[in-house]
């Protein structure tokens, strides 16, 4: 178990960028891994981020490469990761070019949210016809337990 010192020092949030995608440098706030290869995609949080230990999780992945580097199974062991209440994941599907997503392709995208446990919260479409897709690891800090939707109550009397 880590020491109060070193967890404080350790990164918050991840971001793995699929391809082509996104060129960046890392920092120390940052846990940040490219992937180039299908087969690493899966362990690029290994031995870098302790199961709960981050708060958010990015992974940026272009259009024409999701169906060549995206592993949607991957989404599982970065979920472990994320903390058990309120980790965030966005998943950012670059379209460029003014190009619109597949529907096929944001399928493979949702369902990674699925099948991690994720709860898929949100999905932006950005004026160049990319998609951020965010999803949330049990109850975000903002919610309270009233938001739990009661489709059953809609003020009627008892008699």
């Amino acid at each position: 178990m880590a020491s109060s010192s070193e967890e404080s020092s350790q990164p918050k949030t991840a971001l793995i960028a699929v391809g082509e995608a996104m060129l960046f440098k890392p920092t120390a706030e940052v846990l940040a891994e490219q992937i180039r290869q299908k087969e690493d995609m899966k362990d690029a949080l290994e031995g870098k981020a302790e199961p709960g230990s981050l708060d958010v999780i990015h992974v940026v992945v272009g259009e024409k490469d999701l169906n060549r580097l995206f592993d949607a199974d991957a989404i599982t062991s970065y979920a472990s990761c994320l903390k058990d209440q309120g980790g965030e994941m966005t998943i950012h599907l670059l379209c460029g070019d003014g190009n619109q997503a597949g529907e096929e392709n944001m399928a493979t995208v949702k369902m990674s949210f699925i099948t991690a446990g994720l709860r898929l919260d949100q999905m932006v479409q950005g004026a160049d016809g990319s998609f951020a897709f965010t999803g949330y690891k049990g109850r975000r800090d903002d919610e309270s337990d009233d938001e739990d939707y009661d489709t059953d109550n809609d003020d009627k009397g008892t008699d």
